[in-house]
């Protein structure tokens, strides 16, 4: 298992009449990109606990997942994976209107942490890569 994961998700806990779709599009993404990453795939994962008193909807993970290469371990090009993935989120909330969260996991800590909203048809790619910790393009 890779130590860090990178999810992006759909922003939201109301996705009942959307996920069907949005699974068809983050699947036919998947299969026609050639990846650098082995490990990448859909997810579809709703938190089948009722909500609580609160009146909020119980958690819903739908998007994408990537195993990130450990640090120091990347090969070259591979952030290419985690740029077409936030054009094509950026290209989904100009269509549906929907945000977009890009995260990491980190899979020994078992914490995640919130990077980047997609809300615009142009992510800031230079704001992900310093996020994730990878220099500017050279």
């Amino acid at each position: 298992m890779a130590r860090q994961t990178l999810f992006a998700y759909v922003d939201g806990h109301d996705l009942e009449d959307v996920a069907a779709e949005f699974e068809r599009q983050f699947a036919a993404f998947v299969a026609g990109r050639t990846w650098r990453s082995p490990d990448v795939w859909v997810v579809n994962q709703r938190d089948p606990s009722p909500s609580d008193n609160t009146g909020e909807l119980p958690q819903w993970d739908l998007g994408l997942n990537l195993d990130l290469p450990d640090p120091g371990a990347e090969t070259p090009g591979w952030f290419a994976d985690i740029e077409a993935i936030a054009l094509f989120l950026a290209q989904l909330h100009a269509t549906t209107g929907r945000a977009f969260v890009i995260g990491i996991q980190d899979n020994e800590a078992d914490f995640n942490e919130d990077l980047l909203t997609i809300d615009s048809p142009t992510p800031d790619l230079a704001q992900l890569r310093a996020l994730i910790g990878v220099g500017p393009v050279a």
